[in-house]
């Protein structure tokens, strides 16, 4: 079962860009210019960030953002194995 989740990753990568796209022009579109070079400069941290602040405004970007959110745990639990 670890080795098919793993196999997952490359896909998980991918999505994870693209997300972080989504999010950046989340930052560059509500909070301004600085807003967005922070986003796109600290992945993780600004993903956590917005993903409280659309929290109740956007539920399809906050449940990805959970979803990926726990993916990137998950990944990096087994890949420490």
């Amino acid at each position: 079962m670890k080795y098919f989740i793993l196999s997952l990753l490359p896909v998980f990568m991918i999505s994870s860009f693209i997300f972080h796209i989504w999010t950046t022009y989340y930052a560059f579109s509500e909070g301004g210019f600085w807003s967005g070079v922070l986003t796109l400069i600290l992945p993780v941290f600004s993903e956590i960030y917005w993903c409280i602040k659309m929290w109740g405004e956007d539920s399809t970007y906050t449940t990805i953002a959970c979803v990926h959110l726990v993916g990137s745990l998950v990944f990096s639990i087994l890949k420490k194995d």
